[in-house]
């Protein structure tokens, strides 16, 4: 038979080398009923030969002419037969379906997630470019994001790799004088940022960089959904004025909808970023931070190295402020994904384990499936069909079950998306991560699983049906099982224990990390603690006297409320990733000139504040209302700063140097995590809250008996009392704030857990479809034995021993790559080793027991055959 379609045009030395020897021991086993020569051959071989027969498919028997219309003819009868034999085989169609559909859903789902986050473009024009400047204390490891304004302004015009360099600040801002105060997240915008970002207004203009002048007239732009909600879309908006805290500020434009930066949350107002004269000199108060577009050709690497050169050059020139400060830059995406990147990359793996395990299940009911039709097949190749004809048909049958999969998986992946969004921590502000949604980059990377799938499926039956002959099973009246398709379903079984393994450890490690983290004391007790952040109209308050005086009251105020146990006030709250540093020298033994003074974090606090949080008070006492304005400057250390600057001595009495004055250590309290859970204890520095009051501040409550969040209806209606215009924001308790910190350890677990169990499930649910039909196939020899006198346990124990080779197999391997793999996750672990043998061998322990009893159920039916009637029938 001449080669047609593509084959022709391929010379005549492949066509003869490919074609004819195969082709030849086809037509001889078929007439002979031997095996082909080339089954003989090695494994690895003869599946490379099936690669071979499926390309012939396309090459020969698919593509009969050079016209399109045959080949899709031919294709679509493929199609058509495929869909009417699943039709009438309902059990085993939906069952692959829908294992195959859980794999493509979870894919689809989690695929969905990285594209918005990592893969769609940011909204700014030429986002690539965008980068962002970081500021690293290489005396204690620190990184922090914030930038001394004299240092940023010397970064801005030594740099050559940035065309562009703007200063910017955010927050939040309350805007008071319509209706209910309104507290929205604001940005200080510096010159050029706007511009930089091609952010144009929809009504009236941006904000320039004659509004960043010292002097000019206060100015704002509303954010596009600020002004449609609050301000009912008014165009006449513009040229009125608006007071932002205790500044009135005129209406200049209305920014573009959705709008944000640097994070891509929206915006409520932009106001100008003003500098002070003294700027140039400020280099103490880190205040700001940079944003850069990279010149043409540039990239982040080259643009820290000439950050780095510039930064060993203000050290030099200002040794004393500038002293291991290190400036860097990374790209917009880099900052905003965070330490996003890595959880997201992990559980798409983690997906496509789970893909991979679905597969290999669906490949042996399949391979079962097609063992089955193996006198249908010997048939057809007796009656003429090419061995390309059946494998193309298999294929045809593969692609039909894999694309109704990707449909179920599809649509429960469109289902299920809010549901997984909802488990994204709110505290995560990657770009795009509220925005995820099932759109054409998520439906193409979908139907090329999907595609890819359908290929593996193909080669799996294909290799039952190339395995046997034509002469041997239309003889023969019992369906026989070949070596090589006994060796591919124990190694599907063996690479589904595998890959579930790999899940188990990096669950079981992810597990044991959160744990560590439960347990981990932070310093204080969370336990019936209300936090809430309070702000007062800066216009009435404008002095520290008359604010110290409403927070004074405001606190014994709190106090007296039934239920409350002790109430304080404080700057910063705990365990919100805080990194603020001061500089602290003990008054007794100055720095030598020029030298920069070590760093501490601080914290501003009053004395109920110890109290409501249950920081335990080491030595001295706490602040008292008379510590406040007047007063001779105090302050309290944590222990950490007594071991470190009094070791064998009493701090209480004496003297520190903090930025330019003195103060007097009050008191020594215990050490706190005040960044995080995974941060050490560190040196704290705390100052009182009565001498230094702000206009927003965060309240902290302990409830005497009940639960805190109880409490937030009587406080707010106590301090509206006292002060209508007060802005009450975030309400939340102390272990709300607790979860929230452990938000992305918790998403993770969850997730890889679920992962894990589905993929667990799927391994034992493959390990008993396998011991059940190799049950099947041995019913003679086992009737055989128990007619010669096997016991149950005899039975139980030669069907166990068969699925532990498979198991021991797939442990081995799982264990070695799930070491190995575990790897990634040393960063996400805490208080535990990615090689923790305790976790290692729960894993292996958790499936072998699982692999176990899949074997166990199908053996305990194996010993209870009727040895009579089974060999009866099968002689029959």
């Amino acid at each position: 038979m001449p080669e047609r379609g593509l084959a022709r045009w391929l010379p005549r030395t492949v066509r003869d080398e490919i074609f004819l020897p195969a082709r030849q021991d086809l037509r001889v086993a078929a007439l002979s009923g031997r095996r082909p020569a080339h089954s003989r051959i090695g494994y690895g071989a003869a599946v490379f030969r099936l690669w071979l027969d499926c390309w012939r498919v396309f090459l020969v028997d698919l593509l009969p002419t050079s016209s399109p219309g045959p080949l899709m003819l031919t294709f679509a009868t493929h199609l058509r037969q495929a869909a009417r034999l699943l039709i009438r085989q309902p059990l085993f169609t939906t069952a692959a379906v829908l294992t195959l559909a859980l794999g493509v859903g979870a894919n689809a789902a989690v695929f969905a997630v990285v594209e918005a986050v990592l893969l769609r473009p940011l909204p700014y024009p030429a986002a690539d470019e965008l980068a962002i400047l970081h500021h690293r204390d290489e005396r204690t490891g620190f990184t922090k994001d914030y930038i001394a304004i004299g240092d940023f302004l010397d970064l801005a015009a030594r740099q050559r790799s940035f065309s562009m360099l703007a200063a910017y600040n955010g927050g939040l801002a309350t805007i008071t004088g319509q209706g209910e105060p309104l507290r929205v997240r604001a940005l200080s915008a510096g010159p050029g940022l706007l511009e930089m970002l091609g952010v144009r207004a929809v009504h009236g203009r941006t904000i320039d960089e004659r509004d960043t002048r010292p002097g000019a007239a206060r100015v704002a732009m509303l954010g596009h959904e600020l002004w449609q909600t609050s301000f009912a879309g008014d165009e006449t908006i513009l040229g009125r004025r608006i007071r932002i805290g205790n500044v009135e500020s005129e209406v200049v434009g209305i920014a573009p909808p959705g709008f944000g930066f640097p994070e891509t949350a929206r915006l409520g107002i932009i106001v100008p970023l003003i500098l002070p004269p003294s700027a140039p000199a400020q280099r103490k108060s880190e205040w700001v931070f940079g944003a850069g577009r990279l010149a043409r050709g540039g990239d982040v690497d080259s643009a820290t190295v000439e950050l780095e050169t510039i930064s060993a050059q203000l050290e030099r020139e200002f040794a004393e402020q500038n002293q291991g400060s290190r400036y860097y830059a990374t790209t917009l995406r880099d900052t905003l994904v965070g330490d996003t990147r890595r959880p997201l990359l992990l559980l798409l793996g983690a997906v496509g384990v789970v893909l991979l395990i679905a597969c290999a299940n669906v490949g042996n009911l399949l391979l079962a499936r097609a063992l089955g039709r193996r006198h249908e097949m010997a048939l057809r190749v007796a009656l003429g069909a090419g061995r390309g004809r059946l494998i193309s048909q298999l294929l045809a049958e593969s692609l039909v079950l894999s694309l109704a999969a990707g449909l179920v998986g599809v649509g429960a992946a469109y289902w299920g998306l809010p549901a997984l969004v909802a488990l994204v921590p709110p505290s995560v502000v990657a770009p795009g991560i509220r925005d995820v949604s099932i759109n054409l980059g998520v439906l193409g990377v979908t139907v090329a699983v999907t595609i890819v799938t359908a290929t593996i499926f193909s080669l799996v039956s294909a290799l039952a049906v190339r395995s046997g002959h034509a002469g041997e099973q239309l003889t023969s009246s019992r369906v026989t099982v070949g070596a090589a398709a006994r060796r591919s379903a124990a190694a599907l079984v063996a690479i589904e224990i595998a890959l579930a393994v790999v899940l188990l450890i990096g669950a079981g490690l992810i597990l044991r990390s959160f744990a560590h983290l439960l347990a981990t004391d932070p310093g204080f007790a969370p336990d019936r603690v209300l936090t809430m952040d309070v702000s007062l109209p800066a216009d009435r308050y404008r002095t520290a006297e008359a604010r110290a005086a409403f927070f004074a009251e405001g606190l014994e105020a709190l106090r007296r409320l039934p239920g409350v146990g002790a109430a304080g006030a404080a700057v910063v709250t705990p365990l919100r990733g805080n990194n603020w540093t001061i500089g602290l020298v003990r008054a007794d033994r100055p720095l030598p000139a020029g030298e920069r003074p070590p760093d501490v974090g601080w914290q501003v606090a009053s004395g109920g504040y110890f109290e409501a949080m249950q920081i335990p008070l080491r030595a001295g006492r706490l602040f008292q209302p008379t510590d406040g304005l007047g007063a001779a400057p105090v302050v309290i250390v944590s222990e950490a700063v007594a071991k470190q600057y009094f070791a064998g001595e009493n701090p209480v009495g004496r003297r520190l140097r903090v930025n330019d004055g003195e103060a007097e250590i009050i008191g020594v309290v215990g050490d706190i995590r005040r960044a995080s859970l995974t941060d050490r204890p560190r040196a704290d520095l705390y100052l009182p809250f009565e001498r230094l009051p702000g206009t927003s501040i965060t309240l902290f409550v302990r409830s005497a008996d009940s639960d805190p969040r109880a409490l937030a209806p009587s406080m707010r209606q106590a301090l509206r009392a006292m002060e209508p215009n007060l802005v009450v924001g975030e309400t939340l308790s102390m272990n709300e704030i607790r979860s929230q910190s452990l938000a992305s350890t918790t998403f993770a677990l969850w997730l890889l857990g679920l992962f894990a169990a589905i993929a667990l499930a799927l391994a034992a649910i493959g390990v008993y479809g396998v011991m059940s039909y190799a049950v099947r196939q041995r019913t003679r020899e086992i009737g055989t034995r128990i007619a010669l006198g096997a016991t149950e346990r005899d039975i139980v124990w030669l069907v166990i021993r068969q699925g532990g080779v498979m198991a021991i197999a797939g442990l081995a391997t799982g264990l070695t790559i799930g070491w190995f793999a575990a790897r990634s996750l040393t960063t996400r672990l805490h208080g535990v080793t990615p090689s923790d043998p305790r976790t290692l061998a729960g894993a292996a322990g958790l499936l072998a027991a699982a692999s176990i009893l899949a074997c166990y159920l199908p053996a305990r039916r194996a010993a209870r055959l009727d040895a009579a009637k089974t060999l009866a029938q099968s002689y029959n």
